[in-house]
């Protein structure tokens, strides 16, 4: 039985086509899964691989193959993302130079009170 010719899988050109298209990356990868498992496996064994095809499904379902794959899915897309996350916190929040440290004060020191504002008059011209 030819995966790329069950299932439902009869829109591609080819079987380079079929597997570029799911089998390149654990979300593609889960895709197909997920619509194997969906498949509902029309005909009679007779004329068509439906005996097959529901032997597959058992199987996938049995190994529990679709939660392998998601979960390494998104352990991967973490790992990408946390990867992102170093990439950007190093462009965008570089790290302080030592020397610029020394002319921030001290924790020790009390902050300076804060300004009163005084609101004046348009026309009051003794400041």
């Amino acid at each position: 039985m030819r995966l790329s010719n069950s299932f439902g899988n009869i829109a591609y050109y080819d079987r380079q086509g079929f597997f570029e298209h799911f089998f390149l990356a654990l979300e593609t990868k889960a895709e197909f899964l997920e619509q194997t498992l969906q498949w509902p496996c029309y005909g009679s064994a007779e004329f068509t691989f439906c005996d097959v095809e529901i032997l597959v499904q058992s199987r996938i379902t049995t190994a529990n193959l679709l939660a392998i794959v998601k979960a390494q899915r998104d352990s991967d897309i973490a790992r990408r993302e946390r990867e992102l996350l170093e990439r950007l916190k190093a462009k965008y929040e570089p790290m302080p130079r030592p020397d610029a440290l020394s002319g921030l004060a001290s924790p020790a020191t009390a902050p300076e009170p804060p300004t009163v504002l005084r609101q004046g008059s348009l026309f009051d011209f003794s400041e």
